[in-house]
């Protein structure tokens, strides 16, 4: 009788052990514990289990990171944010996916075992929703590093041509340059758009923008809601949630035997817009109340 009931047990167990033992370890690298880093990992755990993906997560810092991929060879690595990326990139055996990384270009050298979902909300997307918050705006203000973002302005040169709008743009190779930028765009463009140019864009130049707005009476159109909270009319900003679930979907396709360098690098999909209602009475813009419906309405 006993030799029946240690015969059985032993069929019960061996199907659990073999079951978690095939579940995929993934790391999770963070760079802070921040909550929209939270959410990301929060939607790429909900599209890989979507997926019929159970595995096995452990989630830490970037400084325990190194000690925990040598001893414990994850089957993939999830980099949140770009310090992470940094410090996990040099593990090219092993398939990297990142997320909540604004310019993860500048980070990567072509490495074949990364794939991603970049911050950056397309110019497509953006200049959409300008035109939807801003109808009668046509003529558009870029001060950008052209080493940094010029493949993204010519985009959005010829995204804007499609929406009837023109990108007025002002180059510059230093922070010191922008001041004067803003300052011959006045009176030759109906706004000013912030893109995630780090030459264009430091706390200096944003304080600068702002007090440009609101002395000539220009709204600014900003990347991220941060800006809305200091100025800023409007901003488009990516889902961490969404950005998750793809990098998630990227990640299940990887498990799944998809190899890392066939997949392209992904850009946000789903987007937010925030919309500062002091700030659009203060330059005596009307919001319509389609921008109402659709938009995150902040004061």
């Amino acid at each position: 009788m006993l030799r029946i009931i240690v015969f059985i047990l032993f069929f019960l167990i061996i199907p659990s052990v073999n079951s978690r033992a095939h579940h995929p370890y993934l790391l999770v690298v963070q760079s802070m514990g921040i909550t929209p880093y939270n959410e990301a990992v929060a939607g790429f755990r909900t599209a890989l289990e979507g997926n019929g993906r159970g595995a096995v997560y452990a989630v830490l810092g970037v400084n325990e990171a190194d000690q925990a991929i040598r001893e414990r060879k994850p089957d993939l690595i999830l980099a949140v944010g770009a310090e992470a990326l940094r410090k996990v990139k040099k593990y090219h055996h092993i398939p990297l996916v990142y997320l909540m990384v604004l310019n993860p270009h500048s980070i990567l050298s072509h490495e074949r075992n990364v794939a991603g979902v970049s911050m950056v909300v397309s110019p497509e997307k953006q200049l959409s929703a300008m035109r939807r918050v801003l109808p009668d705006a046509r003529r558009i203000g870029v001060v950008y590093d052209p080493d940094k973002s010029g493949e993204f302005v010519r985009r959005a040169v010829v995204s804007a041509r499609a929406l009837r709008m023109e990108i007025r743009t002002k180059e510059v190779t230093n922070p010191r340059e922008v001041p004067q930028s803003l300052h011959a765009m006045k009176g030759t463009v109906d706004a000013i758009w912030m893109i995630p140019d780090t030459t264009a864009i430091t706390p200096d130049t944003v304080e600068t923008m702002m007090l440009f707005s609101m002395r000539n009476g220009i709204p600014v159109c900003a990347f991220s809601a941060k800006y809305v909270g200091v100025g800023a009319l409007m901003s488009v900003d990516a889902s961490p949630f969404d950005m998750g679930r793809q990098a998630g979907e990227m990640a299940a396709r990887i498990l799944s035997g998809a190899k890392t360098a066939d997949l392209q690098a992904a850009e946000a999909e789903h987007t937010v817009l925030t919309v500062n209602e002091t700030v659009s009475k203060k330059l005596r813009l009307k919001m319509s109340d389609d921008v109402r419906a659709r938009a995150r309405i902040v004061r």
